[in-house]
């Protein structure tokens, strides 16, 4: 159970606060042992409850005698001032017009019960006593009959340092607060650790690993979202490895279909039976090429290629029925540039299918297009159906998925060319996208750098 808590980020988190709150209450209490030590109120308390009002006022006599308030100012360092019917005198001349100075009763010191108490009972039986903050000085005021003795500490010569208490304080609960701010960010440090990591198995990297050296609750979080791509991994291997398996194993037998159907004397049914057989060859030279290089390990054969050439066999080779639906546009003199040419140009093929396929017979023809800039070819396919809805652009060119769910012969087969296609364009460095918008048609854009590393690999 202890090693649980010990473990706990909760309990970490509480024992920040709880130590926080420690280090906040002690800090606050010597704060105020402090200003309650060095507060000038402390030293005129002090003074005048060692002397009693009326011992105050028989030592300056009545009516007041000058010489006896200089001899208490000699004493204590205070400075006295007298206003009286026969004489105005002060022990400086410093001191304030009694006009200006804002008396009041014990409570606007704000003193503690104590202090009050003490200077009430000094004061008592006095007529009035009055009190005053004025220019950093506490002023005490007695009343007698006609006559007005008032006492200032510390001495008006004397000017009590600057307080920074208040200073103190904020900058001590800022350091407090920076110490707990930087514990806390420490604790929850593997937080972005996890995010990123997420963010990277999600997006397919599953040979990514979080960070796994704190040994608390997110430490085992991490570690059970690496286990979790471990698994995830396996599962996908074993499905490509089976997937492969069984695309080897069905080659055989259409092969042997294909040559028993050499004997056949329906011409008709034999030339349907092949179309079908040609259909499953394509499909499963597809996936196997998909597989192979989500695997990693098939290298680019690259080779100088015009590509405007390449483009013009293919449209004559696996479109010659179609040449007239088909509108290439190349740049004059040819762009030879080193690419896979195998598979660039099943790159074309297969967009060109796509075109060709949602593209109706009395609409304008698909546009082929091949223009080169700066750094980089770029590949265009337009077409002119009815065009892809906004919400499947984002997973079309995923393996598999298509935007109709309907698997027919009409409408596309398992859902793979654009996939390969995309992962073609990516293998040599480049990309794939595509536009659409709903009855205007689709235009893919394939952009292929220009060659600078020495290999690639898919």
């Amino acid at each position: 159970m202890i090693k649980e808590i010990t473990r706990s980020l909760s309990a970490r988190l509480v024992g920040v606060f709880f130590i926080t709150s420690l280090v906040y209450g002690f800090g606050s209490v010597y704060a105020v042992r402090m200003v309650r030590e060095t507060d000038y109120l402390r030293e005129i308390v002090g003074s005048h409850i060692s002397l009693h009002a009326e011992l105050v006022l028989k030592a300056i006599g009545t009516p007041p005698d000058p010489a006896r308030a200089q001899a208490i100012v000699d004493r204590i360092p205070v400075d006295i001032l007298i206003h009286s019917p026969e004489l105005d005198w002060s022990s400086d001349p410093r001191f304030p017009d009694l006009a200006t100075i804002p008396f009041g009763p014990i409570a606007y010191l704000g003193l503690d019960d104590k202090s009050r108490q003490d200077i009430e009972s000094w004061a008592r039986g006095l007529e009035r006593v009055r009190f005053a903050r004025y220019q950093g000085h506490i002023f005490a005021e007695l009343k007698e009959g006609p006559h007005v003795v008032v006492f200032a500490s510390p001495r008006l010569s004397e000017h009590p340092p600057p307080d920074y208490t208040g200073v103190v304080m904020v900058l001590f609960s800022l350091f407090v607060l920076s110490i707990c701010f930087l514990a806390v960010r420490w604790l929850v440090r593997p937080i972005k650790w996890i995010q990123a990591g997420t963010s990277r198995i999600g997006q397919g990297d599953l040979d990514y690993r979080i960070e796994t050296t704190r040994r608390d609750d997110l430490g085992d979080l991490a570690a059970g979202i690496n286990h979790m791509a471990d698994d995830v991994r396996d599962m996908l291997e074993a499905k490509r490895q089976l997937l492969l398996a069984i695309s080897h194993e069905l080659r055989s037998p259409l092969t042997r279909a294909k040559v028993a159907l050499e004997f056949l004397d329906d011409e008709q049914v034999k030339r349907n039976l092949l179309d079908d057989i040609r259909e499953m060859e394509c499909l499963i030279s597809n996936l196997l090429e998909s597989e192979r290089m989500n695997v990693g390990h098939t290298t680019l054969q690259r080779t100088l290629v015009d590509l405007c050439a390449m483009l013009t066999s293919l449209v004559g080779d696996e479109f010659h029925d179609e040449a007239g639906r088909i509108e290439l546009k190349l740049p004059q003199g040819g762009v030879v540039r080193e690419v896979d040419e195998v598979r660039l140009r099943l790159v074309a093929k297969n967009l060109i299918e796509n075109a060709l396929r949602y593209t109706p017979p009395d609409a304008a023809r698909v546009e082929v297009e091949l223009t080169v800039k700066p750094g980089m070819t770029v590949l265009q396919i337009r077409d002119h159906g009815p065009g892809i809805p906004r919400e499947h652009l984002p997973k079309i060119s995923q393996p598999f998925y298509r935007a109709d769910p309907a698997r027919s012969r009409s409408t596309g087969g398992l859902g793979l060319g654009l996939y390969l296609a995309r992962r073609i364009a990516e293998a040599h460095n480049g990309s794939l996208v595509i536009e659409s918008e709903a009855g205007q048609g689709t235009l893919v854009t394939v952009t292929i750098p220009d060659f600078v590393a020495a290999q690639d690999v898919l």
